[in-house]
């Protein structure tokens, strides 16, 4: 590749002095020039093959961004060489469905976990929430297994990928919530699905929510996006919250309470809210958790009786715009357990922010 008369030579950064395995890197598709959306083949100076993957992410037929997950050494810098005349012919890590296993009911998935989200319709006639559910997959079943996960009882342990998270009414992962009122599908927002992108690095959904009103008197139009990583665990959440009618009631992110918890973290100076724990009838231990800017961190806040969640508020910002991190963890998968729970959801957090720098 790096013979190549299409080749062109990146520069990628890691800003953390602490080495960054399957390290999320994402820059502007413009430095690859004039290429379509696609995934194209990458080469290391040690000579790896590396994916790269070119997205539209607002539709409008051209590239916006290109993302790639790599090994970066400490506080150094790795050159890949992208040859934009080949595809890239490997494997794919990451996937999305507007519609799985029911009406409507959005997933994501990659190699490590997938993400059920509660929407338009969500089973046994609950109302959509965005919440999201988890689907947990040993190390010995890390690939993408939505079709799979379709035929087995994912209620008890598998082969395939174990429901590890009770939703129940809670804010399970990830619910958004302004002021006191949540999306819910008919009286309060009306919900669109669109798949950003898929694959084989990166996997995106859009959800666009229109007339969301609170009990303030406030009416919103919000669109979420949510990315999934190859090798990863967490989804990339992006908020733009847009109000028809102020109501001064603040956005903000809950993770579903779990009683007496192994672990819990609410630390607004490193932003994250994290709760670890065994809940009633699942199998293994649940990890949930909010890494968030600490820089918008507004206050803190319980939902009780509809909600069943910790939230963090977040400062509203001036152009509308939130960003997040939602992270699941299942004791059997391989990431973390309990004990390291903790120091897991620290070091995700310092990549939050730390972002790796991808240039030319």
């Amino acid at each position: 590749a790096a013979a190549g008369a299409e080749t062109v030579t990146l520069a990628v950064s890691n800003p953390l002095n602490a080495p960054r395995p399957d390290a999320i890197c994402i820059g502007p598709a413009s430095l690859l020039g004039d290429v379509a959306p696609g995934a194209y083949q990458g080469v290391t100076r040690a000579g790896a093959p590396v994916a790269v993957q070119v997205d539209d992410l607002d539709a409008d037929g051209a590239a916006d961004e290109l993302v790639m997950v790599l090994d970066l050494p400490p506080a150094g810098q790795m050159t890949v060489w992208v040859d934009t005349s080949r595809a890239w012919p490997g494997a794919d890590f990451a996937d999305v469905r507007t519609s799985w296993r029911y009406d409507d009911y959005a997933a994501l998935d990659t190699d490590r976990m997938g993400f059920g989200l509660y929407g338009i319709f969500a089973p046994h006639g609950d109302a959509g929430r965005l919440q999201w559910d988890l689907y947990g997959k040993r190390p010995e079943a890390w690939q993408l297994s939505l079709d799979a996960l379709e035929g087995v009882n994912y209620h008890e342990d598998n082969p395939v990928a174990v429901d590890y998270l009770l939703v129940g009414t809670s804010m399970a992962l990830g619910g958004p919530i302004i002021g006191e009122a949540r999306p819910a599908s008919g009286e309060n927002g009306q919900f669109e699905y669109r798949a950003i992108c898929n694959g084989p690095v990166r996997a995106g959904l859009e959800v666009t929510v229109t007339d969301w009103r609170t009990e303030g008197g406030g009416e919103y139009d919000v669109r979420a996006e949510y990315f999934v990583y190859a090798h990863h665990d967490f989804l990339d959440a992006r908020f733009t919250v847009g109000p028809k009618t102020l109501s001064g009631g603040a956005f903000g992110l809950g993770v579903r309470r779990i009683p007496h918890p192994d672990v819990f973290l609410g630390d607004a100076e490193a932003g994250i809210l994290a709760v670890m724990g065994q809940q009633a009838g699942i199998v293994g231990r649940t990890g949930l958790a909010v890494v968030f800017d600490p820089a918008s961190f507004l206050r803190w806040g319980v939902q009780a009786e509809g909600g069943d969640a910790y939230v963090v508020r977040l400062r509203p910002t001036p152009n509308g715009t939130h960003r997040a991190w939602l992270i699941g963890v299942w004791e059997h998968g391989g990431i973390a357990t309990a004990d390291t729970f903790a120091d897991h959801i620290s070091s995700l957090a310092a990549r939050f922010g730390a972002p790796t720098v991808v240039a030319r």
